[in-house]
């Protein structure tokens, strides 16, 4: 067995990059208000407290950037966009539509040699939710689904997929939204797919994964709901 490591894990299983630490921070800051609406960031401001170099800041920007949670400012960092429930209901959507796509080729062509890598990542995931470790169990959820949507070589929709992880998983961590039964939900959709994938039913795949899919949606939709609302009345109104 591998040795285990204290640093924080990425979504792709392996440690985590600066860009991506530096991604999380910023992000959970944003979410958690800490960061206004319309707020700016700098990235030599950002890069001082954080104790890295601009580069991974820049990175971060633009990872935030795609999420729809800031605006980059040519020559001058960033601003912090609303987040509402269209780009959330949108984002879902298109990785919905993608992910069912993809599950349901896998569900038509992977072989057992495939099908056996992707229960040794299940194993990984029941391990995680076992012990309730969440940064495990994000890391073992990603490395299975990316299995299979890059199983078919389409990289460009895996990578569009994954972009918005890393949001709803922050809106939900920000909210105390996941816990056991949130947990034992996805590792009960997982074995779903598993068996759906051994006997190459990609009918059934496609309905679990969508069911997968819009239950994790639900429970960022509250978790949104319970974030602090920026004042409507704009900068300068009088009460």
């Amino acid at each position: 067995m591998a040795a285990r490591t204290n640093r924080p894990i990425a979504h792709d299983g392996k440690v985590e990059t600066t860009y991506q630490r530096v991604t999380n921070l910023i992000r959970t800051e944003i979410i958690g208000g800490a960061i206004p609406l319309g707020g700016r960031l700098t990235m030599t401001a950002l890069a001082e407290r954080f104790g890295v170099s601009v580069q991974p800041v820049r990175e971060a920007l633009q990872q935030l950037e795609g999420e729809g949670l800031v605006e980059m400012i040519p020559n001058a960092g960033a601003r912090v966009r609303a987040l509402d429930r269209d780009l959330l209901t949108h984002a879902s959507e298109i990785g919905e539509a993608l992910e069912t796509y993809l599950t349901r080729q896998f569900a038509e062509e992977a072989s057992l040699s495939s099908l056996r890598k992707l229960e040794a990542l299940q194993e990984v995931h029941d391990e995680a939710t076992a012990s309730m470790d969440w940064a495990r169990i994000d890391a073992a959820n990603h490395a299975f689904h990316h299995f299979i949507n890059t199983h078919g070589g389409n990289l460009e929709a895996a990578n569009l997929i994954s972009r918005y992880y890393g949001l709803s998983e922050g809106l939900m961590n920000s909210r105390g939204g996941r816990d056991a039964s949130f947990a034992q939900r996805v590792r009960t959709e997982h074995h779903a797919l598993l068996e759906a994938f051994r006997s190459h039913d990609a009918e059934a795949a496609a309905r679990i994964n969508t069911a997968h899919v819009r239950g994790t949606l639900a429970v960022v939709m509250d978790a949104f709901e319970a974030m602090p609302k920026p004042d409507k009345r704009g900068p300068g109104t009088k009460a």
